[in-house]
């Protein structure tokens, strides 16, 4: 299946925010320099996230984007849905086929309903994950983890940055 860049970044996104926005303002350069991405590209994602209820942003000197929800009421499928499409024939691009051949002219419908199955078990395994989860994880995979360290780390080579 398809999925761009958009789903990881943006769970990096949100990973950053919850970790970093109680004790720091988060911009989308802090966040563009923790993800590796383009500010422009991060505020997108900010935007895609804010529509669909899981961030809230605010301007100004004191502005900053926090968590909308609690991490453990934001699912994976929640994130996904925000910046990607779960439309079948977006996700399994079909090749033009030749409608006089028995194959071609069905392969469609008969891929169709094979197609959504996977896309169902995805949203399923989506829904099993939090935020929540994927910090309690990020927290066993760090010695001494401390929530304040993040920005700090950003200075830091790559291999030691969250």
């Amino acid at each position: 299946m398809r999925v761009s860049k958009k789903f990881p970044t943006a769970v990096h996104a949100l990973l950053y925010v919850a970790v970093l926005s109680p004790k720091r303002r988060v911009t989308s350069t802090l966040v563009a320099e923790s993800t590796g991405s383009n500010a422009v590209t991060i505020r997108n994602i900010f935007l895609d996230l804010s529509r669909n209820g899981l961030l809230t942003a605010s301007a100004g000197k004191n502005g900053g984007v926090h968590l909308a929800r609690e991490p453990k009421d934001i699912t994976l499928w929640d994130v996904y849905q925000a910046v990607e499409t779960n439309d079948v024939e977006e996700i399994f691009k079909l090749h033009e086929t030749d409608s006089t051949c028995p194959v071609g002219k069905n392969i469609y419908q008969l891929l169709y309903p094979h197609m959504l199955d996977a896309i169902t078990a995805m949203k399923d395994s989506m829904e099993r994950v939090t935020l929540g989860t994927l910090l309690d994880e990020l927290k066993a995979l760090l010695k001494d983890f401390q929530p304040g360290e993040c920005a700090q780390n950003l200075a830091r080579p790559q291999e030691d940055a969250l």
